[in-house]
């Protein structure tokens, strides 16, 4: 099996309010997100993506319209964070990603999948989203391995 990966890096601000640590605090990291995906290598004889499993410009764009373009230079804020939710409330231009989850690496990881799954053509299949908080610091988000028809049943395989 082949297996291809893309990757993409962002700026992002966020703070873990119920943390005992100094993540307490609004803080901000260069994410980086490896998206790992199998399928098929294109054999249409002289088609465009003969060879492939998908075009890496094709994966840049869609990377760009689900993760880069919504979290870049933005600040990621939990619904239930009083203390950012009143602060951002108040400013105007400033970019906001409000969020139903403490946003730690892990479950940051999980909703850039959910981006990203919809948007993957249908005999391709995410192997494995890695995001890095830090160069030393990640989360895998591996989904678990089933066909495709179920997983466009549930629109997600977590």
């Amino acid at each position: 099996m082949i297996k291809i990966t893309k990757t993409i890096e962002w700026e992002m601000g966020h703070r873990i309010p119920n943390h005992i640590g100094k993540c307490k605090n609004p803080h901000g990291h260069h994410y980086k997100l490896e998206l790992t995906l199998s399928g098929p290598i294109g054999s249409n004889k002289g088609s465009s993506s003969e060879g492939m499993i998908i075009d890496f410009g094709d994966i840049s764009k869609l990377l760009s319209a689900a993760i880069y373009d919504t979290l870049d230079h933005s600040f990621m804020i939990c619904e239930d964070d009083k203390i950012m939710s009143a602060f951002f409330k108040k400013q105007e231009n400033f970019k906001a990603v409000i969020v139903p989850f403490i946003p730690t690496v892990e479950n940051i990881s999980q909703w850039c999948y959910n981006q990203i799954f919809p948007r993957i053509p249908e005999n391709v299949v995410i192997e494995n989203l890695r995001v890095y908080e830090t160069p030393n610091s990640w989360a895998d988000f591996t989904p678990r391995q089933v066909t495709y028809a179920d997983t466009k049943k549930t629109n997600q395989h977590k």
